[in-house]
């Protein structure tokens, strides 16, 4: 039986690493997985570093046990979640439909959110590019926030990105949503989506939040 016994979770505060650090916590990991808490200097020059995640990216998580994977680096976001959904478990009562709305759910994130709102974001804190800003803003607000809403069938009362689907609680795609709309809500870009706000406010009151974003 395969297993994470042992493993290493690589991991920078208030990034694309810690929706899967929450998601450690969610599934009851944190004996198993040993989360290493890096600096983006350390991720970026290290030599040891560079030399076991050649990308210079988090998350990435180094497997220790299991026949298998024994010292296999796993890197990207979506491939550990899968790793850790696959052998925990989570998901296999689910049907295929609730899977694949699941993964519809982070690849839109992934894909769409995340780049709009994190480099818009960025852009506030590093390069001052207010044009910037203001055209992702108009994109978020015109398209993706409607989007979001539409495809969850979300109002103010929620609670989870798949009750509609019939999923109950939190899943992998809340905790990776979470990461880009902190940020749009940084912005003052709910405003004017109580539903999304509503969410949010869900998500951060879970305890594995907490212990993500710390």
């Amino acid at each position: 039986m395969e297993t994470l016994e042992d493993s290493v979770l690589y991991h920078i505060p208030k990034t694309s690493s810690a929706p899967v650090v929450q998601l450690v916590h969610e599934l009851n990991l944190q004996d198993d997985v040993k989360i290493e808490t890096l600096s983006f200097d350390h991720v970026r020059n290290d030599v040891k570093y560079g030399a076991l995640n050649p990308k210079r990216s988090v998350p990435a998580l180094k497997l220790r046990g299991g026949a298998s994977y024994t010292g296999s680096l796993i890197t990207e976001s979506g491939a550990i979640i899968s790793l850790l959904l696959e052998v925990t478990g989570e998901c296999a009562a689910w049907s295929a439909v609730q899977r694949t709305k699941m993964w519809e759910s982070i690849f839109y994130t992934g894909t769409t959110v995340f780049p709009v709102v994190v480099k818009a974001y960025l852009k506030t804190i590093e390069e001052q590019d207010a044009t910037y800003v203001e055209e992702a803003q108009k994109t978020f607000v015109e398209t993706v926030a409607p989007l979001l809403i539409r495809q969850h069938s979300l109002d103010p009362t929620g609670p989870w990105l798949l009750s509609a689907g019939g999923v109950e609680g939190p899943t992998a795609a809340d905790f990776v949503l979470a990461k880009p709309l902190g940020n749009a809500r940084a912005m003052g870009w709910l405003a004017d989506f109580p539903a999304l706000e509503a969410w949010l406010d869900r998500v951060k009151k879970l305890p594995s939040y907490e212990k993500a974003y710390s």
